[in-house]
């Protein structure tokens, strides 16, 4: 395992761009929350970012939902690429002809998803606890306050997974970076929107349109104020979003079915 670790580790360090994604989510993943203080939010809930970006709980919900457009854009493109990569530059069949096995190279790719995801993760905590600590101030630190929403570290694992699994996907799928870029934006933005509230909404109109699953990961860390929202609507007997445990069952469904399909395509593609 470590040796296919080390191996994919080798591909990866040298490549500028994966250098970039990573120094933009090491910037923009805590930078966000600053850039967001300076905004001016209209959405008729009591929201002061100023103060509620920073301090506990709800540094956890503000962090985690902007580290979820980052893992969509940064954790996905670079999923998307470690595969592409390979059949660009010709280094999947090198290392099958090299006696590598189809089995190993997609074993190595999953373990160092694993790892970028489980790093990102934990950078993710590490911010929310450095920033919410330095802004108490002068308030009094609460270990039930701080650790409130706590639930969001594994869910953030599991939403960068998600990503990351599709990105694989899309990526074998094309093999084309250019195409699987495209695709993987479009489907997201575009297709998955045009068949929930298009297709589905006509069709079957309730929580199931939240299944799809790009909206399932997306759920695992929401806009806050769409969970505010979310509370109040649910008193009429409608909601728009999945709870975290229904959010974090569809995620992984997803994930499985993604890195099942992602293997069966890998087996059968020609090099």
């Amino acid at each position: 395992m470590l040796h296919l670790l080390k191996l994919e580790w080798l591909k990866q360090k040298d490549y500028i761009l994966f250098k970039l994604l990573v120094a933009a989510y090491l910037i923009f993943l805590p930078a966000t929350l600053f850039i967001g203080k300076k905004m001016q939010l209209d959405v008729g809930a009591p929201i002061n970012p100023a103060k509620d970006f920073f301090v506990f709980p709800t540094i956890w919900e503000w962090l985690g939902y902007f580290g979820n457009w980052m893992g969509y854009f940064v954790l996905g493109f670079m999923a998307v690429l470690m595969v592409t990569n390979e059949y660009s530059n010709k280094t999947l069949r090198q290392n099958v002809i090299a006696g590598l096995q189809r089995t190993d190279f997609f074993k190595s790719k999953l373990l160092f998803m694993t790892v970028v995801a489980t790093v990102a993760t934990v950078y993710y905590a590490t911010c929310a606890l450095v920033i919410g600590l330095f802004h108490l101030g002068d308030d009094s630190l609460y270990f039930s306050t701080v650790f409130k929403n706590i639930d969001y570290v594994p869910r953030f694992w599991l939403m960068s997974m998600g990503y990351m699994s599709f990105g694989l996907l899309v990526g074998l799928l094309t093999k084309k970076t250019g195409i699987a870029l495209f695709l993987y934006l479009a489907y997201s933005m575009v297709i998955e929107s045009i068949l929930r509230w298009v297709v589905h909404l006509y069709f079957f109109k309730n929580i199931t349109m939240s299944l799809y699953p790009l909206n399932a990961m997306e759920d695992l860390a929401p806009l806050p104020v769409a969970e505010m929202a979310n509370d109040l609507l649910k008193q009429h007997g409608f909601r728009m979003l999945l709870t975290p445990m229904e959010a974090a069952l569809a995620s992984s469904f997803y994930i499985a079915l993604f890195l099942y399909f992602s293997y069966k395509r890998l087996k059968n593609s020609d090099l």
